[in-house]
């Protein structure tokens, strides 16, 4: 799927794009070149389904922005939120590079750009760049080890610790700090199922929370107040407050 007569400046956003996804920053730029040359960018609405669950995908997504959620859903509607990918990020991998049918929807939670690879150049970068190879091998190790630390929290901790768990996950760049502002990805109802509990446990958690002293919420804006005893927390301790 050659693209041609692409704008210069597209090209060059795809570009910046997947050079910086942890999938191709060990690749030549010759190679970048050529994924980039393969690649098409395309924009979807909020709301609407990217792909839907048996689905054959022909090529690797990266999002540019916005936000996608990749779920589950029953047969009485109910859905299980799987993973939330944000900018810079990939998903599709295990049907394409299994060339089998999605097991998961992608629905986009927001106006959404994408970046869409092409299985057959993903496929012939993969024989000839080992760098390639092995940032790939570790990208789905890690995707692996994520969905271990969900089935612990699922099976092992309480929704009490995975909100806590949760919420202390959402600060980056700020280790050191006790308190810190963070947003929430999406709306109460994703988070709730992406945690496993009911959208009325999740907002009554944060209301006890809010209770404690710990947090104080405006709208899916929280400031922690007291990461120390949200930490403690999601390790089943019990907070100060």
């Amino acid at each position: 799927m050659e693209m041609t007569g692409i704008p210069h400046r597209t090209h060059s956003l795809l570009g910046g794009v997947i050079a910086n996804l942890p999938l191709f920053r060990q690749c030549t730029p010759q190679h970048l070149s050529e994924i980039a040359r393969h690649a098409r960018a395309h924009h979807v609405r909020k709301g609407a389904a990217i792909y839907r669950r048996g689905e054959r995908l022909h090529g690797l997504f990266a999002l540019a922005f916005g936000m996608v959620k990749l779920a589950l859903r029953g047969n009485n509607g109910d859905e299980k939120v799987l993973r939330l990918v944000g900018p810079g990020q990939t998903f599709g991998e295990p049907p394409v590079f299994l060339e089998h049918e999605s097991p998961v929807e992608a629905v986009a939670l927001s106006d959404s750009m994408l970046v869409i690879i092409p299985a057959a150049p993903l496929f012939a970068l993969l024989e000839r760049d080992p760098s390639f190879a092995r940032s790939l091998v570790a990208n789905l190790c890690l995707r692996v080890e994520n969905l271990v630390l969900d089935v612990e929290s699922a099976s092992l901790h309480d929704a009490r610790q995975r909100v806590a768990s949760y919420l202390d996950s959402l600060v980056e760049g700020h280790e050191g700090k006790t308190r810190a502002t963070v947003r929430l990805a999406a709306t109460k109802t994703v988070i709730a199922s992406r945690l496993g509990v009911t959208k009325e446990t999740f907002s009554r958690l944060l209301h006890e929370l809010v209770d404690q002293g710990l947090i104080t919420v405006d709208k899916r804006d929280i400031a922690l107040l007291d990461r120390p005893s949200l930490a403690a927390m999601a390790r089943g301790g019990v907070s100060h407050g």
